[in-house]
């Protein structure tokens, strides 16, 4: 292929904004027009990007003049604007998480294999400089067995609204229909991130324990959850996710026998050892009883060649397979049911169980 017709559906989540923006960047992506099923959302979306806004979801689809679309509609409603385009041979990059259900993903994939087009969920902490190096220590066991792994994934929306509960629901930039089917709450929106993180550097695990709560009054779904996963070696991965948060300086450790790697940002980890003037990654080996930087590691989240939306257009010119497969999101939409029925029933869950 060698150019790429893109239309991007819906603004309803904000990401579609970089979607857009990474579309016109790219020297051999076109940005055909936009869809939105509001269509004031969809007309301010086009003017902005300065593309044709076409308020006909089927007409787009049927256009000849487009390759693939971006999907960053309502939660819910992934799956089935992903199967529409796929019935119309349009390959697909779908907002995280990739969809609300199970099923769903289930069925999405099924279509895509039909009619033999891509799917790429939109996960960026697959494409990072320290998380890439840190799946390299791991693949290779340079940690030794692992037994603790801790992550947090947060944003700091609430905070910029008051944590007031009206104010973040009326806020003109979302829009809040049904939060619970939306995946609003912090393990679904936040928390997606991190589970396909987790799939992609550990594998799936056997089980899992979650507390959520709802820390912004009045609020219809919680603001903050911790989970814990076991794995069958024993090794504990425990993800936070945060919608509240406002300082949170260290969002990786990776604590095996034989050394440690701790993703800083000025804070470091409970060790007698001496830490040092902390760099983006941290090494500890338990031989030297030493921490070391790991150089060459940017502070910057996504340096230039990192954007996952650059990633699905590359693999599609060049007809190679999706960096992040929609089987990487259908892995992470069981974590997230696991650990939502392990919340609401106040017990552990087999992964098992969600199938």
């Amino acid at each position: 292929m060698e150019r790429l017709r893109f239309a991007q559906l819906s603004f309803w989540f904000g990401h579609a904004n970089g979607i857009c923006a990474a579309a016109q960047r790219h020297s051999a992506v076109d940005l055909a027009c936009i869809w939105d099923d509001d269509p004031a959302r969809g007309r301010a979306a086009s003017e902005k990007f300065g593309v044709e806004y076409v308020g006909d979801l089927d007409e787009v689809l049927s256009r000849d003049d487009i390759d693939a679309v971006g999907i960053c509609s309502p939660t819910q409603q992934h799956a089935e604007h992903a199967l529409a385009a796929i019935e119309h041979g349009k390959h697909c990059l779908v907002e995280k998480p990739f969809t609300r259900t199970l099923a769903q993903a289930d069925a999405v994939i099924a279509a895509a294999e039909e009619y033999r087009v891509q799917v790429m969920p939109v996960y960026n902490l697959r494409f990072t400089p320290a998380n890439e190096t840190m799946k390299k220590f791991v693949d290779e066991g340079t940690l030794g067995p692992i037994y603790q792994v801790r992550r947090r994934h947060g944003h700091r929306e609430y905070e910029q609204h008051g944590y007031d509960a009206h104010t973040i629901q009326t806020n003109p930039d979302w829009t809040w229909q049904d939060a619970d089917a939306e995946g609003r709450r912090s393990l679904y929106h936040a928390g997606s991130h991190a589970m396909l993180w987790m799939a992609w550097m550990f594998g799936m695990p056997e089980c899992v324990v979650s507390l959520g709560g709802t820390r912004v009054h009045g609020l219809p779904v919680e603001d903050n959850n911790a989970c814990v996963f076991r794995y069958a070696d024993g090794m504990l991965v425990t993800l936070h996710t945060s919608e509240t948060e406002t300082a949170a300086p260290l969002a990786t450790e990776i604590y095996g026998f034989e050394g440690a790697l701790v993703q800083t940002r000025g804070d470091g980890p409970s060790t007698f050892a001496e830490f040092g003037a902390p760099g983006a990654l941290m090494h500890y080996e338990e031989q030297t009883r030493e921490w070391r930087e790991i150089a060459g590691i940017s502070r910057t989240f996504q340096p230039e060649g990192y954007n996952p939306n650059d990633r699905f257009f590359d693999a599609l010119l060049a007809g190679r397979a999706m960096p992040v497969t929609m089987y990487d999101g259908r892995r992470s939409v069981q974590l997230l049911a696991a650990a939502e029925l392990a919340d609401r029933e106040q017990r552990l869950v087999e992964l098992a169980e969600i199938e």
